[in-house]
């Protein structure tokens, strides 16, 4: 089974914001997110989006006003990233891993930190997700807020069940996936399909996701010491914003 940033370099990069559905409705969906949630620039301005993919909070941050600093693992998600960020917006793409905090400590302390989109799930442990809490916490202002947004997969899912259709309204391309439980964690089968000249060919990987729930979370961020100032569900995915 692939780590996760194999099967991103392998597999998922390059059908990444395909899958997700158009760039820039994501980004306005994710900027209308922050504007609801009372996240402008009020102090430093500075913002730090972990695992940042190819930029739907990013971007939604940076026309906010935020000096954004994102990190992923993903060379091509960067530079995705990269190619869509306007000339006038303050972006800066770091290539690490968002578990080691000298990824983005020089660019510290920061106003607002988020990981979204189910990043946090892609940790190998949940010791993984509370340390990642606690060392956000010590990297942002006093006042600072941490918006974690991810999918609860202590629910699991039965039989046929496991078969999810992820994107089908491509004629020539089709991406499903299949879950398989395990006490920690998910195994997450991705198969990608894509009409070529000569017939259907199938791109696949499989990796590990972590079992987290929403009270798991919110008792790792209060542990870290911040006060939980919103919690909400919307298509699926938990929204936890926690201020320090």
């Amino acid at each position: 089974m692939a780590s996760v940033e194999e099967h991103y370099e392998g597999l998922l990069a390059q059908h990444y914001t395909w899958m997700r559905g158009d760039f820039e409705t994501r980004a306005g969906e994710s900027r209308d997110f922050f504007e609801k949630s009372g996240v402008s620039p009020e102090k430093s301005g500075k913002a730090l989006d972990l695992g940042c993919g190819s930029g739907f909070q990013t971007l939604a941050l940076a026309r906010l006003g935020f000096d954004v600093v994102g990190v992923d693992s993903s060379e091509a998600l960067l530079r995705e990233l990269e190619g869509r960020s306007e000339a006038n917006l303050g972006v800066r793409t770091v290539l690490g891993d968002m578990r080691e905090p000298r990824t983005y400590a020089e660019y510290a302390p920061f106003e607002v930190a988020v990981c979204m989109g189910d990043t946090l799930t892609h940790l190998r442990s949940k010791g993984e997700a509370a340390n990642l809490i606690r060392d956000v916490y010590e990297h942002l202002e006093e006042g600072g807020r941490l918006v974690l947004q991810f999918r609860d997969l202590t629910r699991e899912l039965e039989g046929a069940d496991r078969a999810i259709p992820v994107k089908t309204d491509d004629e020539d391309r089709v991406m499903a996936t299949f879950l398989e439980y395990e006490a920690e964690h998910v195994n997450v089968h991705d198969m990608v399909f894509i009409r070529e000249p000569s017939g259907w060919k199938m791109e696949k990987s499989a990796y590990k996701k972590v079992r987290l729930g929403a009270e798991e979370v919110v008792e790792f961020m209060e542990r870290a010491g911040f006060e939980i100032v919103e919690h909400s569900e919307n298509e699926g995915f938990t929204a936890i914003i926690g201020r320090r």
